[in-house]
């Protein structure tokens, strides 16, 4: 066999080890052993010494076949003990076996090949026994259980340890399936954010447009103008989301030659110089969180309705938020300000957005309510905002919410609809 590799040379440097260590203890050991038990123990002689040599190589075998050495070990102990050896340190080898059938092994085969091994060492021991090699009296008992537990008891470590690495395995294999999935709804979620806020706004004002086109062209302009701007920070925002799915790693700059004029009194009067320059760095991801929500309410301006923004409390501290909550904060003013544009009515509504921010606690209130002035207002032709179709945002929030242990309510209220969610905000020490 071949070792190739650094997880190779190790293997078989702990092969090595291990079959160097039973030889010196097995073969030391017994010879050691022959001092105190001879008589009535057989001399060692040169057939024990084979036994001895035959028995630890058996060790070699515990990776390839942990049954097959279980059964050569038990034979040839079996043998050492009929003929009446010293009982030594001979029975590591079968210790080492019978752990790695236990090892490799359901249980039930391990079980039934100790006990195998058991009855042959025990037929061994019986000869010996007979022909007065061994002890009689008190310690035959103890020579019985002496069998059973050199068999056994490695046995069952065995597939101890072996039940305790398939358990882990299988507890590892399903923490890794969960943040997968885990990872996936979150993908989902943001995606779902992105792509519904920005289609909601191009919706409307495609609305607008083709509503103004023949009349006020200028104002269809306008509306395609932001279009072409949401889509492009709509686009921007989801190829940074879906970035953080790719695992390979980013490409080392790169360099691109530029002309370059050599300085001199005129740039007539040299060649022009080829230079390497740096390429121009890659954009930056767009900015995700609360930094963004004043170009979010600039959008929804654009779109008709009239949006405050009120924060209370201290601003740099809302500026420190974890970045976790910062996310979680602006994708729930983003939804919801999104529900607004797919089910209010252009110019009927107003929208207030209020920000708390205290010690442990950031809370988020986002309520719409019919506009008293544009009620007065003398009736127009209004644009309807698109048919509102189902989905998952409300319950997306609740799930952002619930996963940094804060809540999220939503509900009709003053004749409009409120949204209103707690985060808490815990120090840099607690969340590490």
């Amino acid at each position: 066999m071949t070792w190739s590799g650094p997880g190779g040379r190790r293997t078989a440097a702990r092969d090595a080890a291990v079959l160097l260590g039973a030889a010196a203890v097995t073969i030391g050991g017994s010879h050691g052993a022959a001092h105190e038990q001879v008589p009535p123990a057989h001399p060692l002689d040169a057939l024990a010494f084979v036994l001895l040599v035959l028995l630890t190589a058996t060790v070699t075998l515990r990776r390839r076949s942990p049954l097959g050495a279980l059964g050569a070990a038990s034979l040839l102990l079996a043998a050492f003990t009929a003929v009446g050896y010293p009982h030594g340190p001979s029975f590591v080898p079968l210790v080492i076996a019978s752990m790695a059938v236990g090892l490799r092994h359901h249980r039930r085969t391990a079980w039934q090949a100790a006990a195998a091994a058991g009855l042959v060492i025990a037929a061994g021991w019986t000869v010996a026994a007979a022909r007065g090699y061994t002890p009689t009296g008190w310690a035959t008992p103890f020579e019985a259980a002496g069998l059973i537990l050199l068999c056994g008891v490695p046995a069952l470590v065995g597939t101890l340890v072996r039940s305790n690495r398939v358990t882990a395995a299988q507890a590892e294999e399903e923490a890794t399936r969960r943040r997968i999935e885990q990872e996936r709804l979150r993908l989902a979620r943001e995606v779902h954010d992105v792509v519904g806020h920005g289609l909601s706004v191009i919706s409307l004002r495609a609305a607008v447009a083709l509503h103004v086109l023949d009349r006020r062209p200028e104002q269809a302009q306008l509306a395609l103008e932001a279009i072409r701007r949401t889509s492009v920070d709509a686009l921007d925002e989801l190829r940074s989301t879906l970035a953080l799915t790719r695992l390979d790693a980013p490409e080392p700059p790169s360099t691109t030659i530029a002309p370059t004029v050599s300085p001199g009194p005129t740039a007539s009067s040299g060649p022009t110089v080829l230079a390497a320059s740096p390429a121009p760095p890659s954009p930056a991801p767009p900015l995700t969180g609360l930094r963004r929500l004043p170009s979010l309410l600039r959008e929804v301006r654009l779109c008709g309705v009239p949006v405050e923004l009120v924060i209370d409390g201290d601003q740099e501290r809302l500026a420190e938020l974890p970045a976790d909550v910062d996310l979680a904060a602006f994708r729930i003013v983003q939804e919801s300000l999104t529900n607004v544009l797919r089910h209010a009515r252009r110019g009927d509504t107003r929208v207030r957005v209020e920000l708390t921010i205290t010690t442990g606690r950031l809370t988020i209130d986002v309520d719409d309510s019919p506009d008293p002035i544009a009620a007065l207002a003398p009736e127009s032709e209004p644009v309807a905002p698109p048919a509102p179709v189902p989905g998952r945002g409300l319950t997306g929030l609740r799930e952002r919410a619930a996963e940094l242990g804060g809540t999220l309510s939503a509900g009709p209220a003053g004749g409009g609809w409120q949204v209103r969610a707690e985060l808490p905000v815990r120090p840099a020490a607690a969340r590490r």
